[in-house]
């Protein structure tokens, strides 16, 4: 079986050389640079997610309902009292977990947070 490859092999060899390299041309490397450089790449200008306008009418709304607030001193007071004791009937087992388990966990957690950013920063710094 062997033999066979090392046959089959010695006709490949046989006939790269029978049909020698090809050479590109002297100005090969230009060619393809100017055409890479012909080609129009469509910038889009950055265009924030929130424009200046809305974010002076949400400081304006914010700082006239803290104005109207302090304005107005109402205390506010509901008239129906929100019962919260049913937190307190559910037992739910208390979980002691070590120091380092803690740092694990917050590790896991920041990793995990992080992928869709670096994805994002990849997909664009690498879009084609």
């Amino acid at each position: 079986m062997e033999k066979r490859f090392n046959r089959e092999d010695e006709l490949i060899k046989k006939l790269l050389n029978e049909a020698g390299m090809e050479k590109p041309s002297v100005n090969f490397k230009s060619q393809i640079l100017h055409k890479i450089e012909a080609r129009k790449v469509e910038l889009t200008p950055y265009k924030p997610l929130i424009s200046a306008p809305v974010w002076f009418l949400l400081a304006g709304v914010m700082l006239s309902s803290m104005l109207g607030l302090y304005i107005i001193n109402a205390e506010v007071s509901f008239p129906y009292s929100i019962n919260f004791d049913l937190f307190e009937r559910i037992n739910l087992p208390k979980i002691d977990l070590s120091r380092n388990m803690q740092y694990a966990i917050a590790f896991v957690a920041l990793f995990f947070l992080q992928v869709p950013f670096l994805k994002r920063l990849m997909d664009n710094e690498y879009r084609l």
